[in-house]
């Protein structure tokens, strides 16, 4: 499977994103309880996994850190699936731990050096562009509630909220930014020209929600290289690197990174090609570092921004820049500057911020408890292993167990709890959602791609389920629900509004319930408000434009590559469809957008666009009646496998499934495939990795 990432080089792949979003978010609880403690006894766990409270801590020493960490990579079911890691640990000044395991070069058998073995930090590299900022703005160079306008050298961000756009919103991801990630592919961009080319606009007013934001950063690194009169890389080498004495830390693919850049390897073993940054420089994810340097600067942040002699920020800076600054509500936090809050649940109580980062072949997660003066840092070079909150939650059970109580909830009934009903949607990745409802018994219950949650409420706007995770809303000036906050971490879900029903849909219609979801999500096209004309075919490129919207991505502007979509009003998301799905076209270079798409067809374009974003193999499935085309077996075979269909076709005694597949296909049947490819999709994604 292609790794999870918030980023991938040179275009959005939301799959990516909604797999890491799922990944980190769902092995949090339940799975690390499975890490070996250190001394090899079972930790106390409750039901949900987590330490019970109360519990004794084991003092954590340099001893102490080594034996948890031994104990979970000599683990045979890790040790089968891994490739190469670094685990580094701090506390009060020193460094417990800076360990290799596994391999940089699996070939050579070349051992993980955490001196001079470089990994990609990913979105970990987001923590030093708002260091960089921060710097700038004790100087009083950079004011941090001023308009950005003033520092962009001339770029221009629409932005017509009235709302001005600060660095707290680029630090906090809080911009408003209708999109947030990056596209494109061409090596060799650089920052500047990479900006210039990709201007977002502000579609909300910054600050009103949170959603990942991978050009929020990008903007950030432009600031400094305007504000510093110089190259952002030159300034983090001389004002970050350089005084912290990291140096093998780096912003560019150089000759030295290369020469001692781990190899990184796909789930099956195969070794990944190196590729380059996009753009060349990238503020919000192209740093490159070790084991040493990484220590060196939590040290220094967990020191008020001090190193020995060497200080980086002053403490009260280093202090704000990693204190809680923004949450869904005062008692939900989300973000610090550059730092994130997620995964409250796991903290055990403690205060605690941290920043992961996922690239291909690279996945990382720092996490530091600032009271406890404790910092640490897990990364690997694989896509088969992903430790990460396996390791982040079993240590902090073993080190820092749950020692507060939880909250007494609160007496709530239905009626007042019926406020927070509706569907929410996720900001970031569209596919994503959540249907929240008031239950009988004085809880909320959600039901999301995880499944279905009860909560009780602890405060006005602050619920929390059977495994401690807290849900958190956000309520307009008005008082009416808004925002909620819970089980994805990378940013709010907005509560939709109610559509019209449209008048060609009968309420007893076996697809109205699959019609009615696509018109709540807002993803049928805009000339679909007052009739859907169900029962008409549908074209080519309206299905193409309906995966469009599902997935979220940004619609390209490269040219055409067919040459009958050059004009047409949906050639923006065919092209988008071959940019960041593989979408195909038919033989003479042509696409035929207004021609009736077939079941096959369907099948195909649904098929790629999962081949393109992961490695899932193709499923198996028992067929009947009329076979598919060749080039769409496989994919029809996975409809019919994952039944991404509606109740026209029928499954026999034998479950075989008979799919018709060169009918043409009509729009009810479209509506019932993608709704449930919607449902089913985070099913497949986390059935694949796990």
């Amino acid at each position: 499977m292609k790794p999870l990432n918030r980023k991938w080089p040179g275009q959005v792949i939301p799959a990516g994103v909604l797999i890491a979003s799922l990944i980190l978010s769902s092995t949090g609880v339940p799975a690390h309880a499975a890490a070996a403690p250190a001394s090899n006894q079972a930790v106390s766990q409750s039901p949900a996994g987590k330490g019970t409270a109360g519990s004794s801590a084991v003092p954590i020493t340099a001893k102490s850190v080594e034996a948890f960490a031994d104990a979970y990579f000599t683990r045979a079911d890790v040790k089968e699936k891994l490739t190469g890691a670094l685990f580094v640990v701090v506390k009060d000044g020193k460094v417990l731990l800076n360990k290799g395991y596994g391999y940089s070069d699996m070939a050579s058998k070349t051992p993980i050096d955490p001196d001079t073995t470089v990994f990609r930090m990913a979105s970990i590299s987001k923590l030093f562009t708002t260091t960089a900022m921060m710097q700038l703005a004790e100087q009083g160079k950079i004011d941090l509630d001023r308009d950005i306008s003033a520092y962009m050298d001339g770029v221009a961000i629409p932005n017509q909220t009235g709302v001005p756009l600060t660095a707290k919103n680029l630090m906090t991801h809080t911009t408003g930014y209708d999109y947030t990630d990056f596209s494109g592919n061409t090596p060799g961009v650089t920052l500047q020209a990479y900006v210039k080319k990709n201007l977002p606009s502000v579609k909300l007013k910054p600050g009103e929600a949170y959603r990942y934001d991978n050009l929020a950063f990008v903007h950030q690194g432009y600031i400094v290289e305007n504000t510093a009169n110089t190259d952002f890389n030159i300034y983090v080498k001389e004002n970050i690197f350089k005084p912290l004495g990291m140096i093998h830390s780096d912003f560019a693919l150089s000759p030295h990174v290369k020469e001692n850049l781990a190899k990184t390897y796909d789930a099956a073993g195969k070794e990944i090609a190196v590729y380059p940054n996009y753009p060349d420089i990238d503020p919000s994810g192209s740093m490159f570092s070790t084991g040493s340097d990484m220590a060196k600067y939590m040290l220094a942040m967990l020191n008020g921004g001090k190193l020995g002699d060497a200080r980086i920020l002053k403490e009260e800076t280093a202090a704000t820049m990693e204190a809680y600054q923004y949450g869904i509500n005062e008692n939900l936090p989300v973000m610090s500057y550059g730092f994130e809050a997620m995964y409250n649940n796991l903290y055990n109580g403690y205060n605690g911020i941290g920043k992961g980062g996922d690239l291909p072949g690279f996945h990382s997660w720092l996490w530091m408890v600032p009271e406890q003066k404790v910092g640490a840092m897990v990364i690997v070079n694989g896509e088969a292993l992903d430790p990460r909150m396996e390791i982040f939650g079993s240590f902090m059970d073993r080190f820092f167990p749950e020692q507060h109580k939880t909250a007494a909830p609160m007496k709530s009934s239905r009626n007042s709890l019926a406020r927070f009903e509706g569907q929410f949607q996720d900001l970031r990745v569209p596919l994503l959602s959540a249907e929240v409802k008031a239950g009988d018994d004085g809880t909320l219950v959600i039901k999301d791609a995880k499944g279905t949650h009860k909560l009780h409420q602890l405060e006005e706007l602050l619920f929390q389920d059977e495994q401690g995770v807290k849900a958190g809303f956000k309520a307009d000036e008005q008082g009416h629900i808004e925002y909620m906050y819970y089980n994805y971490p990378d940013s709010f879900l907005k509560k939709l509004p109610v559509p019209q029903p449209f008048s060609d849909v009968p309420a007893n219609s076996p697809y109205a319930s699959a019609i009615e979801k696509l018109h709540t999500m807002q993803f049928l096209s805009n000339t679909d408000t007052i009739a859907f004309r169900p029962e008409a075919a549908m074209t080519r490129g309206e299905f193409v434009q309906l995966l469009m919207k599902v997935t979220g991505f940004q619609l390209s502007n490269d040219p055409v590559t067919f040459k009958d979509a050059a004009g047409h009003k949906l050639a923006r998301e065919i092209q988008s469809a071959v940019v960041y799905a593989g979408l195909k076209g038919v033989p003479g270079g042509r696409f035929e957008p207004d021609r009736a798409i077939t079941r096959q067809e369907a099948a195909a374009i649904l098929w790629r666009f999962i081949q393109f974003n992961t490695s899932v193999p193709a499923p198996q499935a028992k067929l009947t009646g009329t076979p598919p085309a060749p080039w769409a077996s496989e994919a029809v075979q996975f409809v019919a496998a994952m039944q991404l269909f509606g109740p026209e076709v029928k499954a026999a005694a034998d479950d075989a499934v008979d799919y018709e597949p060169a009918r043409p296909m009509l729009r009810q049947e479209a509506a019932a495939m993608i709704a449930s490819f919607c449902e089913k999709i985070p099913v497949i994604l986390l059935g694949a990795k796990n």
